[in-house]
């Protein structure tokens, strides 16, 4: 009979054996959970740890009257965790997820497959500012994977109501041109910073271990547009741009005595709520501040106000231009079609528009002080407005390399230099204003936690005399009611000149059938409370300023007075029609 016992030396062997594969299992055990359980609870963290940068609450913007120009909402933004999207039973839904996110937030299927399975990709976010409709039905799909983050949507209720002076704000939530842009410190506040846990879903953990950095909220902003000028300057322009079958145009209205701007409008514009379906970057930029032009006629204003502070001229000085004048290299210069006003006074020049009369005031005047005098008037750099975007213009200076002594003849009447709308505007208010340089502003203040600062009033410094305004005024309220009578408004005494300024060519010289028309002035003539600017880009109907622009400024003017309770100054008689 066989023995099956086995020998007592395996049976030691085999138990040897397990005793050590237990104490090896022990301590593998206790490697991980003791040894190095810190580290690998840290590495476990690190894999479920983001950090996000919390927006701060943006200020809001009211116009003068407290009404809302931009606000914010809620709103969320949709991202992918891409090792989630996988089913019960392990297989992708990458392409599923594509399809069914696609019609909710305005992407291909296509394009959110490329994205959600980019190599190395862990995180991807797919749509920004979400519509709140579209959030609760991608909720309502319960997506794996697919996560939903709250975040602020900037909204303008208005539309494109003053958009080039608002801005926009962006993706990231910085402010991009206009007010938006130049406040973008102030009104945007400063963001704050969430380091947390978040699980499978994208959640944050909330008993888990997270620090967090409270944002800092914007200043709210009170502007000094007031939106019942905007809007009836808006309506104006439209009209006028209509009615002319114009390329486009600005006005600009400004309080003279403060420098603050109570409308400000240009065409073609954009609305800011839609900021990412503009494919021409340039609607963005402001016109009234960023678009040089020769101002043309309206540029008269200056020169003769220059002539009666250096007292080289009175407003019943003398001049006999003749047919034309031979200016240094040899061309001449005809008044607009070539007319021959004969012996004119100065307050006659401006009420003929005279280009032989305004080069005869420059003349006098001499190159060096005329120039000095245009520089003080803020030509050739940006008056300081709190936009942004804002050009110098173009003022060719005596001794720079693309001055020739033919500019201080043509200069004289607005051709040869470009200045903005705006430099324009705040150079008028000099002579409503008693002959102070203001800074031009929009921003009346703005308010935070802490208070509210209140922007005062700049003076730059002075410009011309008190005197000199008050004849300047005199000749200008004269021009109105001889040569525009047809756009003052009865009851009220208004200084105005019009421009009619030809388009330069990028070959050279002039395009002949393009014009720019404008009528620039203030008012009431005793008691200025209104500058105004009408400028009216290539009308197609007549090439003329008074005629292009003369129906909105009148309009403009007559509204005004109405609003601010403004009353006449003299017996209301009725003037002609105002059809152009």
């Amino acid at each position: 009979m066989m023995d099956y016992r086995i020998p007592r030396r395996r049976i030691l062997s085999l138990f040897v054996g397990f005793i050590m594969f237990c104490l090896a299992i022990g301590y593998r055990i206790f490697s991980f959970q003791v040894v190095k359980s810190e580290a690998l609870s840290q590495e476990a963290v690190a894999t479920r740890l983001q950090e996000s940068e919390v927006p701060a609450q943006r200020g809001n913007i009211y116009d003068a009257r407290h009404f809302d120009l931009a606000t914010n909402v809620p709103a969320d933004q949709v991202s992918v965790i891409v090792n989630q999207l996988v089913d019960a039973n392990g297989m992708s839904t990458a392409k599923d997820t594509a399809q069914k996110l696609a019609p909710l937030i305005g992407r291909t299927a296509d394009d959110i497959f490329a994205a959600i399975t980019q190599p190395g990709k862990e995180w991807v976010v797919l749509k920004r500012r979400l519509p709140d409709d579209a959030s609760q039905q991608i909720k309502n799909l319960k997506l794996p994977g697919v996560v939903l983050d709250p975040e602020p949507r900037r909204i303008y209720p208005m539309g494109d109501f003053a958009s080039q002076i608002l801005g926009f704000v962006n993706y990231d939530y910085v402010g991009s041109y206009g007010v938006e842009g130049a406040y973008n410190k102030i009104v945007g506040g400063t963001p704050g910073k969430l380091v947390g846990q978040r699980d499978n879903q994208g959640n944050v953990i909330a008993l888990a271990k997270s620090a967090w950095d409270p944002p800092i909220n914007g200043a709210d902003l009170t502007l000094t547009i007031d939106n019942s000028v905007q809007w009836i300057i808006e309506k104006a322009l439209d009209e006028a741009i209509a009615a002319q079958q114009a390329a486009g145009g600005t006005i600009i209205v400004q309080s003279p005595k403060t420098g603050a701007i109570l409308g400000m409008a240009s065409r073609p514009s954009f609305n800011p709520n839609n900021f990412d379906t503009v494919t021409d970057a340039k609607l963005f930029e402001n016109p009234a501040i960023s678009d040089a032009y020769e101002p043309g006629s309206t540029f008269k204003t200056l020169t003769m106000s220059l002539g009666l502070e250096a007292g080289v001229v009175t407003p019943n000085t003398t001049h006999n231009g003749g047919p034309y004048t031979i200016i240094p290299g040899g061309e001449k210069v005809y008044n607009a079609l070539d007319v021959d006003f004969g012996l004119e006074t100065m307050t006659e020049v401006l009420e003929h528009s005279s280009n032989l009369g305004a080069m005869w005031v420059a003349q006098l005047i001499g190159e060096d002080r005329y120039y000095r005098g245009l520089v003080a008037f803020g030509l050739g750099k940006p008056t300081g407005i709190d936009l942004e975007g804002e050009s110098a213009g173009i003022l060719p200076l005596p001794g720079d390399p693309n001055w020739t002594s033919a500019n201080a003849y043509t200069n004289a009447f607005g051709q040869g230099l470009a200045t903005t709308p705006l430099q324009m505007v705040n150079a008028v208010s000099v002579m409503a204003n008693g002959g102070l340089l203001m800074k031009p502003y929009v921003v009346s203040s703005y308010s935070d936690k802490s208070g509210t600062k209140t922007i005062e009033p700049t003076v730059v410094h002075r410009v011309i005399s008190e005197t000199t305004c008050n004849t300047i005024t005199q000749m200008l309220t004269t021009v109105t009611n001889v040569t525009y009578v047809k756009w003052s408004v009865p009851g009220y005494d208004i200084a105005t000149k019009s421009g009619t300024a030809q388009v330069p060519s990028p070959n050279g010289g002039y395009y002949e059938n393009r014009t720019i028309g404008s009528l620039l002035g203030y008012g009431p003539s005793d008691d200025p409370q209104f500058s105004i600017l009408v400028k009216i880009d290539e009308p197609k109907l007549s090439p003329w300023g008074e005629t292009a622009a003369g129906p909105a400024y009148q309009k403009i003017f007559h509204q005004l007075f109405m609003l601010y309770g403004i009353p006449p100054t003299k017996p209301v008689v009725a003037i002609p029609t105002t059809s152009p």
